[in-house]
C-alpha cells in the first residue's frame, strides 16, 4: 500500500502535458507591438535605406536631345526599270517611310559613328579601357559603344505623317548632339548605297568574268570557222543555197536546148538520106563529025546547106553535152558543200548562241554599271527625298531616376522594416498582451504586472 501511494504520488507531481494555443490578435495590438521591435524595424529600414539611396546616387544625368526629318515622295524614287527590266512601281508614303526607318534603324550606322568620331568622343570611359585594353580585344569596345548607342536611340513616327523623330540619351549633352548628328549625316550617306547605287565591285567583277568567257567562246567561233574554210557561215549558206538554185535553172535550161538540138540534128540525117550530094548543072553539046554531049555535076547546095547546118547543129550539141556534164559536176560539189555545211551547223549554232548570250550578258552589265554609276552621280548633285527639319542641339535641362529611386527606396524600406517587425512580433512566444491573453484565454484579466529583470 505505501508502494502504491508513493507511485501514486510520483505521478501527480508530473507537469501537465503542453498543448498549442492559438493566440487571438486584434488591430489595436499591432502599434504597441511594433513599437516593441522598434529597434529591428528601425534596422532593417535604415539598411535598405542606405543601400536604395546608394542606387540612387550612384545613377548620372541622362541629357535627351531630340531631332527631326522630313521624309517626302520625290519624283524618280523606286521608279526608271533598269535593264531587263519593263517597268517598276514607285512606293507609296507609307512605304517609303517604313524603308527609310529601317534604314535608319539599321546597326552598321551606330557602328559607323562610332568608327568615325572614335570612343574618346563618344564613351571615353570606353575609351580608357580599351586603351588599357590588347589591341585585339579593342573592337570589342567598339562595338559595345555601338550598342550603347542603338541603345540610347528613339525613333518615333506617326502613321500617315511624314515626319521622323529622334531622340538620344547621354551623359553629356555635348556628346549627345554630336552624336545624334552624325548618326543623321551617316544616315544620308548609307541610303544612297543602299537605295541608289548597286554593288558596283560585284557588277564589275561579274562583268569582267562573263568578258573573260566571251573571249573564248570567241576564239572558239573564230577557230571553227578558219578550220572548215568558212568566212561568214549563215551567209555562205544563203550564197550556196542561191548558187544551186541558179545553176540547176541553168542545167534544166541546157537539157532543153540538147533535147532541140538533138532533135533537129536526127531531123537532118534523115533529110541528108533522101538528098543527093550533086546535081547536074548543064549539059554540052558539041557538034563535028562525032556529036557529042557532056553533062557537068556540082555539090548540091541544098545537101550543101543541110551539111552546114548538120555540122552546126552537132557542135552545139557537143557544147550542151559539155555543158550538162560541167553543170552536174557544180551541182554535185555544191550539194556535198551543203551538206557539208548541215553536218557543221549544229556545233556552229552552238557556238553562236553561247556567243550571243555571253555579248548580251557583257552589254546588259556594263548597261547596268553606267545606269547605277549615273545614278549615283545624279544622286549626289540631286536634291534628295530626306530633309532634316531640326539638328540636334545639346540640351540644356537633363533627366534622371533619382528621386523616383529615393521614393521607392523608403516606401520598399518602411515596407520591409514593418515586415520584419510583423515576423519577429509573431515569432515571440507567450502572450505579449494583457488584451491577447484575454481573447486567447477567454478570461477576464484582472490585474497584469511586469516582468522584473533578472
Amino acid at each position: 500500500m505505501a508502494a502504491q501511494g508513493a507511485w501514486a504520488d510520483t505521478q501527480d507531481t508530473r507537469p501537465p502535458p503542453k498543448r498549442a494555443v492559438r493566440r487571438r490578435f486584434a488591430l489595436s495590438d499591432l502599434p504597441i507591438l511594433l513599437w516593441r521591435e522598434r529597434g529591428l524595424i528601425l534596422a532593417v529600414f535604415l539598411a535598405v535605406l542606405a543601400l536604395g539611396l546608394a542606387a540612387a546616387f550612384a545613377m548620372k544625368t541622362s541629357y535627351q536631345t531630340h531631332s527631326s526629318l522630313l521624309v517626302r515622295l520625290e519624283p524618280g524614287y523606286g521608279s526608271g526599270p533598269r535593264t531587263g527590266e519593263t517597268s517598276r512601281l514607285a512606293p507609296d508614303s507609307d512605304q517609303l517611310l517604313q524603308s527609310e526607318l529601317e534604314i535608319l534603324g539599321a546597326g552598321q550606322l551606330p557602328l559607323r559613328v562610332v568608327e568615325r568620331l572614335g570612343l574618346s568622343r563618344t564613351y571615353p570611359e570606353l575609351a580608357a579601357k580599351a586603351a588599357k585594353a590588347a589591341p585585339a580585344d579593342r573592337r570589342r569596345f567598339v562595338a559595345q559603344a555601338a550598342a550603347l548607342i542603338e541603345k540610347s536611340l528613339r525613333i518615333e513616327s506617326t502613321p500617315g505623317s511624314p515626319v521622323v523623330r529622334l531622340g538620344f540619351s547621354h551623359e553629356d549633352p555635348k556628346a549627345g548632339a554630336l552624336i545624334l548628328n552624325t548618326l543623321l549625316e551617316e544616315y544620308l550617306i548609307y541610303r544612297r548605297s543602299v537605295l541608289l547605287a548597286p554593288n558596283s565591285e560585284a557588277l564589275d567583277q561579274q562583268r569582267r568574268l562573263f568578258q573573260a568567257r566571251l573571249a573564248q567562246a570567241d576564239s572558239a567561233y573564230q577557230d571553227f570557222l578558219v578550220s572548215n574554210k568558212i568566212g561568214d557561215f549563215v551567209a555562205e549558206k544563203t550564197a550556196l543555197s542561191a548558187l544551186q538554185a541558179q545553176i540547176e535553172q541553168q542545167r534544166y535550161e541546157t537539157d532543153v536546148q540538147l533535147q532541140d538540138r538533138a532533135g533537129r540534128l536526127a531531123a537532118l540525117d534523115a533529110q541528108l538520106g533522101g538528098v543527093a550530094r550533086e546535081v547536074r548543072l548543064h549539059r554540052d553539046v558539041t557538034s563535028g563529025p562525032r556529036e557529042a554531049t557532056r553533062t557537068r555535076t556540082g555539090v548540091n547546095p541544098v545537101y550543101q546547106a543541110l551539111q552546114t547546118e548538120k555540122i552546126q547543129l552537132a557542135a552545139d550539141v557537143a557544147a550542151l553535152k559539155r555543158a550538162q556534164a560541167t553543170l552536174a559536176e557544180q551541182v554535185s560539189q555544191l550539194t556535198e558543200r551543203r551538206l557539208r555545211l548541215a553536218g557543221l551547223e549544229p556545233r556552229f549554232r552552238e557556238l553562236s548562241l553561247g556567243r550571243d548570250v555571253l555579248q548580251a550578258s557583257v552589254r546588259d552589265l556594263t548597261v547596268r554599271e553606267e545606269q547605277g554609276r549615273a545614278a549615283q552621280e545624279v544622286a549626289l548633285l540631286a536634291n534628295d527625298s530626306i530633309r532634316i527639319v531640326q539638328r540636334a542641339a545639346p540640351a540644356t535641362r537633363g533627366a534622371s531616376l533619382r528621386w523616383p529611386v529615393i521614393g521607392l527606396t523608403l516606401l520598399l524600406a518602411s515596407l520591409a522594416g514593418l515586415s520584419a517587425g510583423l515576423v519577429r512580433m509573431l515569432m515571440r512566444p507567450g502572450l505579449p498582451t494583457a488584451q491577447v491573453a484575454s481573447r486567447t484565454l477567454d478570461l477576464p484579466i484582472l490585474g497584469a504586472a511586469s516582468m522584473k529583470p533578472r
